[in-house]
């Protein structure tokens, strides 16, 4: 952590604070100018060393707790050290003078009493504004870090929609309606009604930095509806998932990101049919595909995986864990709460939208 720059406030701050407090010396001094003067120039020296002892006390308990929300134990632990450094500078202080006496300033309890409360006094100020800088500081650069994760969140939501709603899905889609309309119109509304379902949440997600899990599994069954009809037997669902995490946050498009990551790499045949495992273990979303690799290499698709990737971590969420097994390709995921996150602003935002 770089030290502030504080040079104006040291060249500044030692000679006032110094000069204003010898003044409950100079009777002591037998309202000597030279000698008021000339410990007064002992004392900025000296403060000078303090002042460096102190920075780099604030700058150690600073990396310590750095957050804002840490603010109060950073503060309660900055303040006993001024008071632990105040009592030894003003001890090693007042030996200096024995030494040095001449009998200007008498060595008494009354003094030390009046040095280590000047110290204090002084050294609570000097930290106060040191304080207020940083507390202003750390709170501007997370206002800008929390709007520039907010936007980045949005920007993200809105690329991975113009991806997913793709003419792809939608001309497979269109297909499988008109071939349910020559054969069963009461299966084909029904088919209608889950891709409106499906498309309403694509639109709804753009505006969504974060969704429940609530909200995905709703989804996820609009959308099951239409890929079951489009592959059939080719595709077998095992699905389990807790109601208590319903009210738990990811990202909108999480779970057709990693079903369609499925679909796009695997066969599916309905001798063979492709298993997709979706469950919640120790709080995590796990989502899984047994691996029946297609033989013809498949391209880089944006918006999936390593989208997903970059979408967490701009959300400050923890990324992805991948495994591949040779046999299961499996995905997870941490759920988190509300409280959990690094900005809760953008679940007040999601819950509004």
């Amino acid at each position: 952590m770089e030290p502030p720059n504080d040079k104006w406030l040291r060249w500044v701050g030692i000679p006032v604070v110094v000069l204003v407090a010898n003044l409950f010396y100079l009777e002591d001094y037998h309202y000597n100018p030279k000698r008021y003067f000339g410990w007064s120039l002992f004392g900025m020296v000296y403060v000078a060393v303090v002042w460096e002892v102190v920075m780099r006390w604030l700058l150690y308990v600073r990396r310590q707790y750095a957050g804002i929300a840490q603010t109060r134990r950073r503060v309660f632990v900055t303040l006993a050290g001024y008071l632990l450094i105040t009592a030894v500078h003003s001890l090693a202080f007042l030996y200096v003078i024995d030494i040095l006496n001449t009998a200007f300033i008498p060595v008494s309890r009354g003094v030390y009493i009046t040095g280590l409360l000047t110290g204090f006094v002084c050294t609570l100020f000097m930290g106060n504004v040191y304080e207020v800088r940083y507390y202003l500081q750390t709170y501007r650069e997370a206002i800008q870090e929390s709007e520039a994760v907010q936007k980045a969140g949005l920007q993200s939501q809105f690329d991975n929609l113009k991806n997913q709603v793709n003419p792809h899905f939608l001309f497979n889609a269109l297909n499988s309606l008109s071939a349910l309309i020559s054969e069963d119109r009461q299966k084909a509304g029904l088919f209608l009604d889950e891709l409106s379902s499906v498309y309403r949440y694509l639109l709804q997600a753009a505006q969504q930095p974060l969704v429940t899990l609530a909200d995905e599994m709703a989804f996820l069954t609009a959308y099951r509806y239409l890929l079951d009809t489009r592959f059939g037997k080719a595709l077998h669902w095992e699905v389990g998932v807790d109601d208590r995490y319903m009210d738990q946050w990811i990202p909108p498009l999480t779970l057709q990101t990693l079903v369609e990551n499925a679909l796009r790499h695997n066969l599916l045949l309905t001798e063979q049919p492709l298993t997709l495992h979706i469950a919640i273990r120790e709080g995590k979303l796990i989502v899984c595909n047994s691996i029946q690799r297609k033989k013809t290499p498949v391209l880089a698709q944006q918006g999936g995986l390593t989208t997903l990737a970059a979408r967490l971590s701009a959300l400050g969420l923890a990324r992805p864990l991948i495994e591949d097994d040779g046999q299961q390709f499996k995905v997870c995921l941490t759920l988190v709460r509300k409280e959990q996150l690094v900005f809760p602003s953008l679940v007040n935002k999601a819950s509004a939208g």
